[in-house]
């Protein structure tokens, strides 16, 4: 039997390596990330807000890495379907996730849901916030918000106009529903897997109004496509100076901006995390990507993990209250 001294000491050497094993095991992922192709899921279809962003953001990162950075389409559920997957995987680095506000709002929308946005998901940063627009067909009568409401009014009579949005619970949704709650109209809503669909149907006249994000409504704004009547910002936009804000069209106290942030799956390594974070913070800094995000309105953040994760409490309380006061429900 060996003396108890050396067993104290070969206990004490096997602690040490233990601890460095420990340590290294968490470094280790850190500085040798990436070796392979990184996914990042986008939770909405191909051609809207999220995409462009994500491609955004995938491009720039993949240049940086030296590796590509696949952007991954997977709509549907007010994008639970893209998140669960995200969630669902290896906390590995090598699959990230673009969520929007939905991430904050579906557990209050859904009686059951595929993740928790909590306990599931690993954050890294508050990328950038994005003003949405309220669109109508350039044939419509509606010239203004106050033509919206009354046109509503009148719709109700025989139907109800109608909106669309990229889903139930997307950003598009909850800006008009929290609009008819506040402008007390009816309106009917039309989702839509994703933007892209639901602005076709809208120039094609199937649909009577859209809130979309300004990252895809202005090309077809410009480009006379569609007619832009309001923004949802506290303050108009540079891209549309001359298009009101819903508060100075006769809703007063109407604000309500998207978000993007970008996680990983629970129980990454805390060095992981905050070395893909900064590598996504650099890449929000660059100036080629902050003019390609300014060029839509869109107001770079670029946070910590630890900011993100209390954006999403402070986010996820305040839209407790108005998904609960509107009465929106999911259909899962």
């Amino acid at each position: 039997m060996l003396p108890r001294r050396t067993l104290f000491t070969r206990a004490a050497q096997f602690a040490a390596v233990a601890g460095f094993l420990i340590v290294g095991a968490d470094r280790a992922p850190a500085q040798d990330f990436p070796t392979r192709p990184i996914t990042l899921i986008v939770p909405f279809a191909a051609g809207g807000a999220a995409d462009i962003i994500g491609r955004t953001i995938a491009e720039k990162l993949g240049q940086n890495y030296g590796q590509q950075v696949i952007v991954d389409n997977r709509g549907g559920a007010g994008s639970n379907i893209g998140i669960s997957a995200a969630a669902k995987s290896a906390p590995d680095g090598y699959t990230l996730v673009l969520a929007s506000i939905a991430v904050a709002v579906n557990p209050w929308l859904f009686k059951s849901m595929p993740y928790d946005p909590v306990k599931d998901l690993t954050p890294l940063t508050l990328a950038l916030t994005t003003p949405n627009v309220v669109l109508v067909p350039p044939s419509s009568p509606i010239k203004n918000v106050k033509d919206l409401i009354a046109f509503a009014q009148e719709k109700a009579k025989s139907g109800g106009a109608t909106y669309g949005s990229a889903g139930v619970g997307s950003s598009l949704h909850l800006a008009a529903e929290v609009f008819r709650q506040k402008a007390n109209i009816e309106l009917t809503h039309v989702p839509y897997r994703g933007s892209s669909p639901a602005l076709t149907d809208l120039m094609a006249g199937r649909i009577d109004l859209m809130f979309d994000n300004a990252s895809t409504a202005l090309p077809q704004v410009q480009g006379g496509s569609l007619r832009a009547i309001a923004v949802t910002t506290k303050e108009r936009i540079a891209a549309l100076p001359n298009v009101p804000t819903i508060g100075e069209s006769g809703v007063p106290g109407f604000e309500l901006d998207n978000w993007w942030a970008i996680f990983a799956p629970a129980q990454m390594p805390p060095a992981l995390a905050e070395r893909i974070s900064a590598d996504i913070r650099k890449v929000l800094g660059d100036p080629d990507v902050q003019k390609r995000f300014a060029d839509v309105s869109g107001r770079v953040i670029a946070s910590s993990p630890q900011e993100l994760a209390a954006h999403l409490a402070a986010e996820s309380a305040k839209w407790k209250q108005i998904v609960e006061a509107a009465g929106i429900r999911g259909s899962q």
